[in-house]
Formats: structure tokens, C-alpha cells, sequence
């Protein structure tokens, strides 16, 4: 892809949502992972089982019009995915939707257990995303239900109010990984549904998984980092943060050995936003900040940082050399990757807490507002 290429010193990580005592961007930067071998097409939030944001399909221009929006009558905070033409999406009315990627009438919706704010994986004919009861696996051109795997009742954690985010699935290796508020990750047969294992933190886990060279990444509401063998759940280390309720931190963490590398305080503000990387920078949002910032991705400094007037909770997407993401505002930004300045935006009338979605040179967002958007 022009300008953008993964990075090849880390992995990233999914939001995890208001996830107290772990930051999003802890999950961020597992330094010297590798995405696996390559699999059948397939696309999910941040775009590959390691999480690098960088999509490489497809370019967009840089001046971009309203091409329909979807309503559910629903707050949105799902992240829309997007494969051969139909954009997948959930939402807090408890239904998950496939829609034609050109028009936006539904081309299936199924009625899941309670809201869906977790973001779908779609691979080999199937889509897979989960709610609070369970994780689903759906046939992703009739939404008829292959198979489903129940988790168990949420754990107890303070200040679940802003507890806005799911784990969402992320499959590699023919196995499927997920998070859930049991305080639990599970690794499922993505065919079957078997279970394969379960790892258990103490705190919920609103993380969604990252998976490169044969290991699991996830971080749990216990303030805990976990890197764990994907064929055997079994433990490789744990890296513990500091714990901060607020959550300021974003860390950079060696993947095989589990020690910090560095560490960029947001002083007090929030990072909800997972980063995404590409040529050595390192792109996430800061809640309070209302800014969206890049960074070197081998000592942590600063390289640009763009004012967005607005909580950034949505992880960035990289495509073409530009910076896509959402705003507390209701904007969605575009920017140069390189200098931070704005080349465009899009808006909503609600607050964005979704990421931003790409394919058939469209990007698409849920909003707060009841709205899925699609601006090409």
C-alpha cells in the first residue's frame, strides 16, 4: 500500500473499551511479533489477527461525500467490517447487521442475546462477533447461526458505567479467540465451536485478542498484560501496569520476554484508542487529549499530534498515508500520516466511539446518533 506498511518491531491491540487499570494501548505495542502465514481472505477490527490498522486493499480520495447511512434507532459502537461488498455491524438494539456495502439496505440482520458492541471477524464464507452472553459464528451471506458459545456472568468491577466495549473475535490458525466480562479468554475451533482451552484472568476482558507467532495477546480489567501460548492457553508471561484507574499510560512491551521497552504518559487522560503502526510510527488517540498522536515507535517520542476538539476513543486506521478515526464530537478526521495536518472530514450527529471501517474505497462509522455512515 502507497506510504503504509506494517511495522516489523510490535503487534497492536483492539479498545478495550472503558477498560479500568489496562490501557487500550498497552495492547498496543508487543514488540517483534509477526502476523502468522498467510490464510484465507479476511477482514476485522485493525484489519489483521496482529492488529497493525494498515489496510492495503484499496485508495481513497481525499475529498469524500455522504453515500448512505443506515438507522437502527440505537446507540452504534461497533466498528464496521467490510468484505466482497457487504459491510457487517452491531449494534445496542441486540441485532447484528449485513449490509450491501454500495447501497446500505440490509441484507440480513440477526437477533442476538443483548447488545452488540463487539466488532465481527469475517473469514472463509463465515462471520463471527460476540454480545455479553456469547460468541456467535454465523453464515456471513444468509446470517444463518453455524454455531454459538455461551460465556459466563460478568465479574464485578467498579465504574462499570462506562464500560462501553466487548472483546471481539479474532481467528488465526483455524482457532477463534475471545475475550469476555467472566473474566475469561476462550479459544474455540473456528469451524466447530469446540472448545479448544480457556484462560482465566480476575478482572473482565474487553481486549480483543491479538495473535502473531503463536502466541495470544490480551490484556484483562486486572491491570494485567497476558501473552499466552495459542495452541495450549498455557501462560509465556505478564507484564502488570501500574494500575492507575485512569489510565493514562500507553506501554510498549517486548512480545517474547514481557518487559517494557517505554512508556509515554497522557497525565490524566484516558487512552481508550489501540494503536495502530506503520514505517516506524506509532498512531492512537488520547481521550482527554482530544487529540490524535503519532509517535516513534523505538523510543516513544513525540512526532505530531493533531488537536481533534474532541474525546478520541476510536482507533486509527491507516490506508493510502492518511489517518482515519472518530471524535467524542461526532467527526470523523482524515489526516496526513506523516505531518498530522487534516486533509478532510466527515460528521455525525453523535458521539463516535466506534473505529472507522474500509472497503469497495469507502469508509464507513457508527455513531451514537443511530446511524451507520458510509462516505466515499
Amino acid at each position: 500500500m502507497p506510504g503504509l506498511t506494517p511495522g516489523n518491531q510490535h503487534s497492536g491491540g483492539e479498545p478495550l473499551g472503558m477498560r479500568s487499570l489496562v490501557t487500550a494501548a498497552m495492547l498496543g505495542l508487543l514488540a517483534g511479533a509477526r502476523a502468522s502465514a498467510a490464510e484465507p481472505a479476511a477482514a476485522m477490527f485493525l484489519c489483521d489477527p496482529v492488529h497493525s490498522g494498515v489496510h492495503a486493499d484499496d485508495a481513497l480520495g481525499v475529498k469524500l461525500a455522504p453515500r448512505w447511512r443506515f438507522r437502527t434507532n440505537q446507540l452504534n459502537r461497533s466498528t464496521p467490517v467490510v468484505l466482497d461488498g457487504v459491510v457487517y455491524v452491531g449494534s445496542n438494539n441486540g441485532r447484528f447487521y449485513a449490509l450491501d456495502a454500495a447501497s446500505g439496505k440490509p441484507r440480513w440482520a440477526f437477533a442476538a442475546a443483548g447488545p452488540v458492541n463487539s466488532s465481527a471477524t469475517v473469514r472463509a464464507g463465515v462471520v463471527y462477533f460476540a454480545d455479553d452472553h456469547a460468541v456467535y459464528a454465523l453464515d456471513a451471506w444468509t446470517g444463518a447461526k453455524r454455531w454459538r458459545a455461551r460465556f459466563g456472568p460478568d465479574v464485578a468491577h467498579p465504574g462499570h458505567d462506562w464500560d462501553f466495549f466487548q472483546s471481539s473475535p479474532t481467528v488465526a490458525g483455524g482457532r477463534l479467540y475471545v475475550g469476555s466480562g467472566d473474566g475469561n479468554l476462550y479459544a474455540f475451533d473456528a469451524a466447530t465451536g469446540a472448545p479448544a482451552w480457556t484462560f482465566a484472568t480476575k478482572g473482565r476482558v474487553r481486549s480483543t485478542p491479538a495473535v502473531a507467532g503463536g502466541t495470544v495477546y490480551v490484556g484483562s480489567f486486572d491491570g494485567n498484560l497476558y501473552a499466552i501460548n495459542a495452541e495450549s492457553g498455557t501462560l509465556r508471561w505478564r507484564f502488570k501496569t501500574k494500575g492507575n484507574p485512569d489510565f493514562p499510560i500507553l506501554y510498549a512491551v517486548d512480545s517474547r520476554s514481557g518487559k517494557k521497552r517505554w512508556s509515554v504518559d497522557e497525565h490524566e487522560s484516558w487512552v481508550i484508542s489501540s494503536p495502530a503502526f506503520a514505517n516506524g510510527t506509532v498512531f492512537y488517540g488520547s481521550s482527554d487529549g482530544n487529540a490524535m498522536r503519532a509517535i516513534d515507535e523505538r523510543t516513544g517520542k513525540r512526532r505530531w499530534s493533531f488537536d481533534a476538539q474532541g474525546r478520541v476513543w476510536s482507533s486509527p486506521l491507516l490506508l493510502d498515508g492518511r489517518v482515519y478515526f472518530g471524535t467524542g464530537g461526532g467527526e470523523v478526521y482524515w489526516l496526513d500520516a506523516r505531518k498530522g495536518t487534516m486533509l478532510g472530514f466527515a460528521d455525525s450527529e453523535g458521539t463516535i466511539y466506534s473505529s472507522i471501517g474500509e472497503g469497495d474505497s469507502t469508509i464507513f462509522y457508527a455513531s451514537d446518533d443511530g446511524y451507520v455512515y458510509a462516505v466515499k
